[in-house]
């Protein structure tokens, strides 16, 4: 059999029970009725950068180090873009993730790797560009050359598209599936990765879409009508209620239905090019999302099932359909796709197309971010509540425990056969399971050290980038 092609498809901050609601995601769970459906695939950090180097490697952000504190992605083992690569396929990447981006590393072993926030190839990188300028005048003398050259126009729209026009209504899908499209080819295998941020705050999705997924009698919700910066509701600063979530819950089905049409696009295409037999399509997300759940918006500070559970989609050469309920977790993609290509190295054993899954998930979130003392910049003084997410977390899960470690000495044990929504610890009553999953999940990652609430990303991130990634939440 010839080789397969690779289209892996990343839904950023998509709740799995929301990917698999048709009401919600039809043409993906139309995708799904012919494919592998894994309902209990599990990432291994709860935001993109350290989620997407674990799954470019297969690595634990323990071993590949890309995170708040060391944001380059420098691994040691060869990713995945290079591994096929190097077995001849055509490499491609679009991403609308400022983090996934050639700015830290992530474009190594592509062929072609295009950012959503630059609508022209060819004029100046502003990720660059902030990399090594801080100070506005210093970006300016920097740019005066690309705005002097004949590469003027491309640069100057680049900025105006940056800084006015992307993020509003369309976080990139339209593009990401134009381009997409223009890359689907027969005459050579392709491996192609495509990052959607729709479902990331804000949820600002095209008002069609908002009132599709409205309940019948109720008034569209507008995005503008409710807060959606998640660092002023966990400080207490803005207060919300179950309206508000509701109204939010509402507009981020929203931003899946709207992305959902365009995947539907990139199905059809597929499917009209003859590709979709022949190509291996993955559809994932990085991590959850919260949405006042836990006490909190967004995607930082804990690991709970909201932010850990992703959906995960699998159809093409060699996968049976059907759902399989196992524990997987993300990072098995790596062995798992390297298995279907049959690129010399890959691991069978955790090859996900034959059924394979684990007694245990673990995963890590290392430094908070933002940092509480950027959270106390911003708000001044802080809620005991919110000066409590100043530690690092480890976690092990099982298909009815899950254990919590903190670098503040903190452990919180979930009977998940009973409390799935993980709000009742029981670690003093559960003595005898809580010691049996902290010696697994010694076993499976390296204790954390106390987390450092200053962590170097402030200084590390791309200047020209840091308002879009504040606007994000990240900063």
């Amino acid at each position: 059999m010839a080789a397969p092609n690779v289209l892996l498809v990343v839904l950023d901050a998509a709740q799995a029970s929301r990917v698999y609601d048709e009401t919600v995601m039809p043409n993906v769970t139309q995708l799904a009725s012919g494919a592998a459906t894994y309902t209990n695939a599990y990432t291994t950090a709860p935001w993109s950068l350290p989620s997407h180097a674990s799954l470019f490697t297969g690595t634990h952000t323990s071993t590949h180090g890309a995170d708040a504190d060391t944001p380059q992605f420098t691994p040691d083992r060869q990713p995945l873009a290079a591994r096929f690569e190097a077995a001849g396929y055509r490499t491609l990447a679009y991403s609308n993730n400022f983090w996934i981006s050639p700015s830290f590393g992530f474009d190594t072993g592509f062929d072609e790797f295009e950012v959503g926030w630059e609508l022209f190839s060819g004029g100046q990188g502003f990720a660059e560009v902030g990399k090594e300028e801080a100070s506005l005048r210093g970006r300016l003398r920097k740019l005066a050359p690309k705005l002097l050259s004949r590469d003027a126009p491309k640069t100057l729209a680049n900025l105006l598209f940056l800084m006015t026009v992307w993020d509003r209504h369309d976080s990139g899908a339209y593009l990401t599936t134009r381009r997409a499209k223009r890359w689907l080819s027969g005459d050579e295998p392709f491996f192609m990765f495509l990052n959607y941020r729709e479902p990331c705050l804000t949820y600002d999705p095209p008002a069609e879409y908002i009132s599709k997924v409205t309940p019948t009698g109720e008034t569209p919700p507008d995005p503008g009508s409710v807060n959606q910066d998640p660092w002023a509701y966990a400080t207490g600063e803005i207060e919300m209620d179950e309206t508000d979530f509701t109204r939010l819950k509402t507009l981020y089905d929203a931003e899946l239905r709207y992305l959902d049409a365009r995947l539907g696009q990139l199905f059809e295409a597929l499917d009209t090019k003859g590709l979709l037999d022949e190509t291996l399509v993955i559809v994932t997300s990085d991590h959850g999302e919260n949405i006042g759940d836990h006490g909190l918006m967004d995607h930082q500070y804990c690991l709970r099932d909201t932010l850990l559970h992703v959906p995960l989609v699998m159809r093409g050469p060699g996968v049976e359909p059907g759902r399989r309920g196992g524990l997987v977790e993300l990072r098995d993609l790596y062995q798992t796709l390297l298995a279907a290509a049959e690129i010399e190295g890959a691991d069978p054993t955790v090859d996900l197309r034959d059924r394979p899954s684990r007694d245990a998930i673990a995963a890590e979130y290392r430094t908070p971010m933002p940092s509480i003392d950027r959270l106390r910049t911003e708000y001044g003084d802080l809620p005991e509540s919110v000066r409590g997410y100043d530690r690092g977390l480890q976690a092990i899960r099982t298909e009815d425990w899950k254990l919590i470690r903190g670098t503040d000495g903190s452990e919180r044990l979930y009977n998940l056969a009973d409390d799935p929504n993980e709000r009742v610890d029981v670690s003093n009553a559960t003595t005898d399971v809580r010691d049996r999953l902290a010696g697994q999940l010694r076993d499976r990652l390296p204790p954390l050290e106390r987390a450092d609430a200053t962590a170097g990303t402030e200084s590390a991130v791309p200047a020209v980038l840091g308002d879009r990634l504040e606007d994000l939440g990240y900063r």
